[in-house]
């Protein structure tokens, strides 16, 4: 819907078509894209509310193939149709970011949350599940970021195993790498910290209760009052009413002090150059484009074992940490963390330089390798995994 920097998955289809418009001509239907630099790109709005989300997904399923249909009968010829997840079922490529249905199956009864927030996250995942089945079923090749979400998928949709192909999210590495004459003590300081606060960023859109935000805040509170003393939580991104929800449970639990909430950020990299390491215990990732661009940012990342993605890049006690999702497993990281800060800024880069195999320009070679197979016709069954 968004193909932007500021959407995870719309990020993603922004860099592949920067990389193709040197070898193809480009048309992108969606409710926003960010065209600077791409004039030659053609674009074609389809419009769909804010909120609720709901209703933002069932106008733009509606409305995009009304759109594609008359951008054909005005003269659109395509040599290829690709469409993200399931909102074009019949599009040779589905750019799959997620299983719906595998997560329903799977996660979802572990997510806390209640009353209507729950009831229409459950409604948009049910319906999503519905459409990337019918899309997944009729794409020649289904591209996914991790091959945590390939196996998944291959469990849960077994007829297309055989056309799926993983391409890794890229990440921004020179765009997130801290510059020497960033003045970190300022930031801390205009944040609320001081030198002596081990600064922990979490970073999400929203979803705070899948992401783990729940189970820090209760591992903060359950520190003895000196190590809690020491701990900031800072949580970047977050719609208001998650913000409003979580920040109300940091004062139930009398650890409101320990947390920062910035809110929704046009540029997160200051934010999170001001913190000494990441915090991500999310229950289920496809690839966790937020944690890779916290190693990017020189910061080593805790993760919680079993998600797609991070299982690739993070190494337990080398560029960050593996922890079981248990309370009491969150709780012995922060009182070890806060043991052996010297340990941090080695971590961090280790993190950074983990991140090269995931630079933006291996990222559009590989899609423009998958593209070049599809437009020979090739079977997806004769293809090797590297292409």
């Amino acid at each position: 819907m968004a193909v932007a920097p500021d959407s995870p998955a719309g990020s993603c289809v922004l860099a592949e078509v920067e990389g193709l418009v040197g070898r193809f001509d480009v048309t992108v239907f969606g409710e926003r894209f960010d065209s600077r630099g791409l004039p030659q790109v053609e674009f074609v709005r389809v419009r769909a509310p804010a909120r609720p989300v709901l209703l933002r997904y069932l106008v733009f399923h509606l409305s995009l193939p009304l759109h594609y249909l008359a951008w054909r009968l005005g003269g659109g010829r395509p040599d290829c149709v690709q469409a993200t997840q399931g909102q074009l079922p019949g599009a040779a490529i589905c750019y799959a970011h997620f299983c719906h249905r595998s997560y329903l199956k799977h996660q979802w009864r572990h997510v806390s949350g209640t009353g209507p927030r729950r009831l229409s996250r459950w409604a948009v995942h049910r319906f999503n599940a519905t459409c990337e089945a019918l899309a997944m079923r009729r794409a020649r090749w289904i591209v996914v970021p991790s091959r945590g979400l390939a196996r998944e998928i291959a469990a849960d949709h077994p007829a297309t195993a055989a056309k799926l192909r993983v391409i890794a999210n890229p990440v921004a590495i020179e765009h997130f790498s801290r510059p020497v004459a960033f003045d970190r003590a300022a930031r801390r300081a205009a944040l609320g910290f001081d030198g002596d606060h081990l600064v922990l960023g979490f970073m999400a859109l929203g979803d705070f209760a899948r992401k783990g935000l729940g189970l820090l805040i209760a591992a903060l509170a359950a520190l003895p009052e000196p190590q809690r003393a020491a701990v900031r939580i800072l949580v970047i991104g977050g719609q208001p009413g998650e913000i409003a929800e979580f920040a109300a449970r940091a004062v139930r639990l009398h650890v409101a002090d320990g947390l920062r909430f910035a809110g929704l950020q046009g540029d997160v990299r200051p934010f999170l150059w001001a913190c000494d390491a990441f915090a991500f215990p999310s229950i289920y990732e496809t690839f966790g484009l937020a944690v890779a661009q916290a190693a990017a940012a020189g910061l080593p990342v805790m993760v919680c074992d079993g998600v797609h993605g991070l299982e690739e890049f993070v190494v337990d006690g080398f560029n960050g940490w593996v922890l079981a999702r248990r309370h009491e497993a969150i709780v012995a990281w922060l009182a070890r963390v806060l043991a052996d800060r010297a340990a941090l800024p080695a971590m961090g880069h280790a993190a950074a330089e983990s991140m090269r195999p995931y630079a933006r320009d291996l990222f559009q070679s590989r899609w423009a390798a998958l593209f070049d197979a599809v437009l020979r016709g090739d079977d997806p069954r004769a293809v090797p995994e590297a292409a």
